[in-house]
């Protein structure tokens, strides 16, 4: 994964910060739109030991018809008992100018694999003496001055394995146009987070650690980061089309990008212009020697980039939630481990808006998988790597044994879980006859005891648990892989709200999760909602990085809630009236409020227009924005339906506080479906 949100430094940035305001988004839904099983013929092979056989493997695979109708381009390499096996282009790198992909000279962008590549350059470090990974990092970074609230110190081994502890780990970007620069010296001075939570103790996946990584490369070595990582790793194993800076040159070989919808999409920036958390351009040919070289304890044809010892500790995913789920290592991961068939697998995924990467290392059997494509939509990566395990390594794990859990322990896992870096992720979990139900934006999981703090779903599928230094249960992990979940303590009850309201699930759970304040002994449920307040809402739920901008519109600079306004100014949620007022005091009309529901929708996650039978009075320019919540019911019961099914949605009435919770909570699951 890449950068997201981000902070806005100035009007031209406009796009740009959509964009990757949608990124995450865009990845959470990719994730829940996997492509279906693709069947592999089933075997026991040696691995893909012959060119011939893998060849035919992979294009049977590639010509599926349910890949076909997702595919734009892609570049799938295969490499075994150091040898290049298979590296091979499919589709087009330009659909309008019908030019294939070339797996040697078409550059893709493999965003997130990039950090494996900063982490190599970290491991380079290490080996000469000038890092130590267990050293407060403020030894390397001078006058940078990250603001620490815990007691820990923050080490580059935290960096490197996702445990930072900072607020934001996600900075949004300020360049749109591809040819635009903002070094990387001044982005991690502008986007600086704070340590909230003590270094080591949760994973949440972190842009800006690899983007303070590359900084760090550059000050120990006295030159820029890109120019480092060409001397001391692409030169040395002969990666000669790979780059972390875009030039004019490499834009005219850079593969296109399309959406979802097959639209191609403009060209954009490295930000900052070398990116070392996921700027890294490549082909599939210099990632065949980049695999060869972590396979080989660092080496590439003579060419030693990494001692043996720092591959080893490279490829140990060590920090993870229980000792049976892959975790982190320096710069790599594990992704779909529930197809790792018991052999150790180390990986590296990579997501931007239109390329999507990864890479699979299987050490023991000196074999590497990597694939990019250049379109958003139904994800390859889990059906390839699904089809080729099967096919080459089939499962010689055997099953967990069955294993009992008291009802009391069990009831202990029992609550809500937020994740951590996207708050509105939610797990909801309750125990059932010795198993768990875990509802989320999936579905519905059944969870079955396999060990201490340890289950399975029906799929195969592991979750963990961990405990915090009390002994309770804190943290959570299972469909999500960019970050732990914590669990959430209990709303405590306003008492204007009894449990039999029928809006208490949804004010209860709003509190939960921190929208709501608990400060106060009453909730006022039928209090209009001003617009301040329900804009801080919409901002608070996404869990959007929040504007530093001062206000634009005139009268919400002494409002409490300027910055969650300013945020939504800058992503086009909100706007001004021509006097360039925005009113935050005055209570929110439900069609007003509709309107914004939809932009946001419609913003971040490029969610289609819906189409209602509505009855009842409303203006004209909020008709989409009531129709996107009619039809997806994103109301309670203060909305009646008649016989014939038209909703009157009362637009024009005042929205109300404990309307606006059912609105809000059900917007969470419109946000991740």
């Amino acid at each position: 994964m890449k950068s997201i949100f981000v902070t806005n430094q100035g009007s031209k940035c406009n796009t740009m910060w959509k964009r990757k305001v949608v990124h995450l988004m865009l990845v959470v839904s990719m994730s829940l739109t996997p492509l279906a099983h693709v069947s592999a013929e089933h075997g026991s092979l040696n691995g893909p030991s012959n060119p011939q056989e893998t060849e035919a493997f992979m294009d049977d695979f590639m010509e599926k018809p349910e890949v076909q109708s997702v595919l734009k381009g892609a570049v799938v390499t295969v490499v075994h008992n150091n040898q290049v096996v298979l590296n091979k282009g499919y589709g087009y790198s330009n659909v309008e100018k019908n030019t294939p992909v070339d797996a040697n000279s078409t550059l893709f962008r493999v965003a997130s694999i990039s950090k494996t590549f900063t982490a190599t350059a970290i491991m380079q470090l290490v080996e000469g003496g000038k890092v130590d990974l267990s050293r407060d990092i403020s030894a390397y970074t001078d006058d940078l001055n990250i603001t620490n609230n815990t007691k820990t110190p923050l080490t580059l081994k935290h960096l490197m394995t996702h445990t930072s502890g900072f607020d934001y780990t996600d900075p949004i970007t300020s360049v749109s146009e591809p040819n635009d620069s903002y070094s990387l010296e001044q982005f991690v001075k502008d986007n600086k987070p704070a340590i909230v939570r003590s270094p080591g103790e949760v994973f949440r996946y972190d842009n800006y650690a690899y983007t303070l990584q590359g900084y760090i490369v550059q000050k120990l070595s006295g030159i820029p980061f890109e120019t480092y990582v060409q001397q001391h790793i692409f030169d040395p194993i002969g990666m000669s089309n790979s780059s972390f800076s875009l030039t004019s040159e490499m834009l005219n070989k850079l593969a296109i990008p399309y959406d979802a919808e097959g639209k191609e999409l403009p060209q954009y920036p490295n930000v900052p212009s070398s990116s070392p958390e996921g700027g890294l351009i490549t082909t599939g040919r210099d990632m065949a020697h980049f695999m060869l070289a972590q396979l080989n304890q660092g080496s590439y044809h003579g060419s030693q980039i990494l001692k043996p010892s720092s591959v080893q500790a490279m490829q140990s995913l060590n920090v993870s939630i229980h000792p049976d789920i892959p975790g982190t290592g320096y710069g790599f991961e594990s992704t779909y481990s529930q197809y790792n068939h018991g052999h150790q697998v180390v990986s590296k995924a990579g997501d931007l808006t239109g390329f999507h990467s990864n890479m699979w290392l299987l050490p023991d059997q000196h074999t590497g998988l990597f694939i990019v494509f250049n379109s958003d939509g139904p994800d390859l990566r889990e059906a390839l790597f699904r089809a080729f395990m099967e096919h080459y390594y089939p499962n010689t794990k055997s099953d967990y044994a069955d294993y009992n859990v008291p009802e009391a322990t069990l009831r202990s896992y029992e609550g809500l879980y937020r994740d951590i870096r996207l708050p509105a992720w939610l797990y909801d979990i309750s125990a059932i006859e010795n198993k768990l139900q875990v509802t989320d934006a999936y579905g519905i999981h059944i969870l079955t005891p396999v060990k201490d703090m340890l289950f399975r779903d029906e799929n195969g599928t592991l979750a963990g648990f961990q405990k915090d230094i009390s002994g309770h249960i804190a943290y959570f992990y299972y469909n999500k892989p960019d970050s732990w979940s914590e669990k959430l303590p209990e709303a405590q009850n306003y008492q204007d709200v009894p449990t039999d309201h029928p809006y208490a699930p949804y004010i209860y759970r709003l509190a939960q999760i921190g929208l709501y304040s608990q400060d106060h002994a009453l909730f006022e449920p039928e209090k209009p909602v001003n617009r301040g307040e329900f804009v801080a809402q919409i901002v608070g739920i996404t869990g959007i990085t929040l504007s530093t901008q001062a206000p634009k519109l005139q009268d919400t600079a002494t409002s409490p809630y300027a910055t969650y306004i300013q945020t939504a100014l800058e992503l086009g949620i909100v706007q001004g009236d021509p006097h360039g007022l925005f009113r935050p005091n005055q209570p929110i009309t439900r069609q007003e409020a509709a309107l914004m529901i939809w932009r946001t929708a419609s913003l971040l996650l490029e969610a289609p227009s819906q189409q209602a039978n509505l009855m009842g009075s409303h203006d004209a320019w909020a008709t989409e924005g009531i129709q996107f919540v009619v039809a997806l019911g994103l109301y309670g019961p203060e909305v009646k339906v008649s016989s014939s099914g038209a909703v009157d949605y009362k637009a024009k009435q005042p929205m109300l506080k404990q309307e606006s919770s059912v609105l809000m909570y059900k917007m969470l699951g419109t946000l991740l479906h």
